[in-house]
Protein backbone atom coordinates (compact mmCIF):
# COMPACT_ATOMS: atom_id res chain seq x y z
CA UNK A 1 0.00 0.00 0.00
CA UNK A 2 1.28 3.46 -1.08
CA UNK A 3 1.25 6.11 1.00
CA UNK A 4 -1.37 8.25 -1.24
CA UNK A 5 -3.53 5.09 -0.80
CA UNK A 6 -3.13 4.90 2.79
CA UNK A 7 -4.79 8.29 3.31
CA UNK A 8 -7.42 7.76 0.37
CA UNK A 9 -8.74 4.90 3.04
CA UNK A 10 -8.07 7.07 5.87
CA UNK A 11 -10.46 9.78 4.02
CA UNK A 12 -13.23 6.92 3.47
CA UNK A 13 -13.16 6.03 7.47
CA UNK A 14 -16.02 7.20 9.61
CA UNK A 15 -15.28 9.21 12.66
CA UNK A 16 -14.94 6.54 15.22
CA UNK A 17 -12.51 5.01 13.11
CA UNK A 18 -11.07 8.39 12.75
CA UNK A 19 -11.02 8.91 16.63
CA UNK A 20 -9.37 5.74 17.79
CA UNK A 21 -6.68 6.07 14.34
CA UNK A 22 -6.06 9.27 15.83
CA UNK A 23 -5.65 7.36 19.23
CA UNK A 24 -3.21 5.06 17.97
CA UNK A 25 -1.35 7.60 16.29
CA UNK A 26 -1.00 9.24 19.84
CA UNK A 27 0.15 6.05 21.70
CA UNK A 28 2.66 5.40 18.90
CA UNK A 29 4.13 8.81 18.83
CA UNK A 30 4.23 8.67 22.83
CA UNK A 31 6.43 5.79 23.01
CA UNK A 32 9.01 7.56 20.75
CA UNK A 33 9.89 10.68 23.00
CA UNK A 34 8.74 13.98 23.46
CA UNK A 35 6.68 15.81 21.14
CA UNK A 36 5.03 18.84 20.36
CA UNK A 37 2.07 19.84 23.30
CA UNK A 38 3.09 16.18 25.66
CA UNK A 39 5.44 16.48 28.54
CA UNK A 40 7.07 12.72 29.09
CA UNK A 41 8.86 14.23 32.56
CA UNK A 42 10.71 11.16 33.12
CA UNK A 43 12.56 11.19 29.60
CA UNK A 44 12.47 15.07 30.11
CA UNK A 45 14.80 14.77 33.27
CA UNK A 46 16.60 11.82 32.31
CA UNK A 47 17.80 14.02 29.39
CA UNK A 48 18.45 16.71 31.06
CA UNK A 49 20.92 14.74 33.62
CA UNK A 50 22.82 13.09 31.16
CA UNK A 51 23.31 17.18 29.63
CA UNK A 52 24.28 18.20 32.64
CA UNK A 53 26.76 15.22 33.46
CA UNK A 54 29.07 16.34 31.00
CA UNK A 55 28.98 20.73 31.55
CA UNK A 56 31.64 22.06 34.92
CA UNK A 57 29.33 25.23 36.02
CA UNK A 58 30.14 28.38 33.73
CA UNK A 59 28.64 25.60 30.32
CA UNK A 60 25.57 25.31 32.77
CA UNK A 61 25.00 29.22 33.93
CA UNK A 62 25.94 29.89 30.06
CA UNK A 63 23.61 27.29 28.80
CA UNK A 64 20.81 28.45 31.10
CA UNK A 65 21.52 32.25 29.47
CA UNK A 66 21.24 31.00 25.87
CA UNK A 67 17.92 29.10 26.66
CA UNK A 68 16.10 32.28 28.14
CA UNK A 69 17.71 34.59 25.57
CA UNK A 70 14.83 33.47 22.89
CA UNK A 71 11.40 33.28 23.12
CA UNK A 72 9.57 30.16 20.37
CA UNK A 73 6.21 30.26 20.13
CA UNK A 74 4.59 26.58 20.60
CA UNK A 75 3.21 25.20 17.86
CA UNK A 76 -0.32 23.90 17.39
CA UNK A 77 -1.00 20.61 17.16
CA UNK A 78 -0.55 19.29 13.78
CA UNK A 79 3.25 21.22 14.35
CA UNK A 80 2.80 24.08 12.22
Amino acid sequence: MTLQELIQAIDALPPEDLRRLREHIQQREQKHGLRAGTMDIDALLQAARAIRADMNEVEFDEMIVAMNEEYIEPTDESGT
